[in-house]
């Protein structure tokens, strides 16, 4: 039997079963009400019941008793009888609920962290972030409270900050958005009265070189479409003539016969997104039509989610089973595969073939930005190799315009004739 904490007591029933509760003061004319308890000592909750019995308070009134949780910082809040209407479920529900209003009462009072980011999230700032964005956020902001949660945010140095930033260098990418959701907080709180300066402005920022995804070669085109399984395909084509990312290609309800463009609202940026269907495109949707709301779907019929696409996506790159064992693939496909993980053809690289082809047929990077649901600058980040093959070519037309007279001045008028 394990050692109990004082004033609680376990008794067994006649069939040996235990029962557990709370009885201070017993056998003496103090005595309180007995608290039932949970039955099962090994149950975490258990134990949590014994420390908040430890701040329970009762004192007889003239109908009874009266009751009350009585937290650290000498706030009461009053509880029903444990015995009354409702039973034991209600007056431990409403010690949880008094147990968390302290907290927020207590965060409020000393401007914690926790209150924070509490008070954060009920914001317009928050509340308008796009659905991904604010997952991410939702992370860090987690992260932010397991790190200083009850601690008062004018507490926090830099010098903190920055070893907390430091903590997450093992991904220089988590690090940099920490250090950028951090930040955001601070300034929302300073501007409150939670702090008197944004302290994570001038730690030291996080260097981290984002690798550019590459689009795909004809080669990596061809090796996936001979050898790749077929569900995998249309959403290959979706991404590369729609040039949506991932979480908005999987889920693209099927459009109309005859439909001229495809609308869906951007996960990321919360945008509405107009995309018109290109004729190649139009006739791949003509052949593999199927009557079926989404557009993508498994050999068996039913839709792809996105995480069972990345999954089966994963396991045919790799070329490996469910259970991760090695998959029995021919020697051509074994090779196909490989080629395309040593090549870093990712499915994100295929909003870059999109990008290219769009800024190759002469659009602006506005017209592009509208299409693809993406910033002008990232466009632009994009385009690079794309406006070097534009420079490339203009530069030998322009030679090729001017050679007779270019040839004639490097090689003297001899040579101009010897041409004729």
């Amino acid at each position: 039997m394990v050692d109990l904490p004082r004033h609680v007591r376990g008794r067994p029933n006649p069939t040996g079963r235990m029962y557990f509760s709370f009885e201070k003061f017993r056998g003496t004319p103090r005595a309180w009400p007995v608290v039932p308890l949970l039955d099962f000592v090994q149950d975490g909750l258990f134990w949590r019941r014994c420390r908040q019995c430890e701040a329970l308070a009762a004192k007889r009134a003239a109908d009874g008793w009266e009751r009350a949780w009585v937290s650290a910082s000498g706030r009461s809040y009053p509880l029903p009888q444990p015995r009354g209407d409702g039973g034991p479920a209600v007056f431990w529900a409403a010690v949880d609920a008094a147990e968390a209003r302290d907290r927020t009462d207590d965060g409020q009072a000393r401007k914690t962290f926790d209150a924070l980011i509490d008070f954060y999230k009920t914001q317009p700032a928050y509340e308008k972030l796009a659905p991904l964005t604010k997952r991410d956020y939702d992370r860090h902001l987690a992260k932010i409270g397991q790190a200083w949660g009850s601690a008062p945010v004018a507490s926090l140095t830099t010098v903190l900050a920055q070893e907390a930033i430091d903590l997450q260098s093992h991904t220089p990418a988590g690090a940099r958005y920490f250090r950028a959701v951090l930040s955001k907080l601070l300034s929302f709180g300073a501007a409150r009265g939670y702090c008197e300066t944004n302290v994570a402005r001038v730690t030291e920022k996080v260097e981290h070189a984002v690798e550019p995804h590459k689009p795909w070669s004809d080669g990596a085109f061809e090796a996936f479409f001979e050898h790749a399984r077929p569900g995998l395909h249309l959403p290959v084509y979706s991404a590369l003539y729609t040039g949506q990312r991932s979480v908005d290609v999987l889920p693209m309800i099927r459009p109309a016969r005859g439909a001229n463009a495809i609308e869906l609202i951007a996960r990321k940026t919360g945008a509405e997104v107009f995309v018109p269907i290109h004729s190649e495109y139009q006739e791949i949707l003509t052949r593999t039509h199927i009557d079926h709301p989404a557009l993508h779907l498994r050999e068996d019929g039913q839709a792809w989610t996105l995480a069972a696409y990345r999954t089966a996506w994963q396991r045919e790159f790799t070329s490996k089973t469910s259970k991760g064992a090695p998959a029995q693939v021919s020697s051509e496909k074994a090779a196909a595969m490989k080629t395309l993980r040593d090549g870093a053809f990712v499915f994100h690289g295929l909003r870059k073939n999109a990008v290219n082809m769009l800024l190759e047929a002469g659009n602006t990077e506005a017209e592009v930005s509208a299409i693809v649901e993406m910033s002008e600058q990232m466009v632009r980040h994009y385009c690079r190799d794309v406006n070097k093959r534009r420079l490339a070519i203009n530069r030998m037309r322009k030679l090729e315009e001017c050679w007779k007279e270019t040839r004639a001045n490097l090689f003297g008028p001899g040579a101009a004739a010897a041409a004729k």
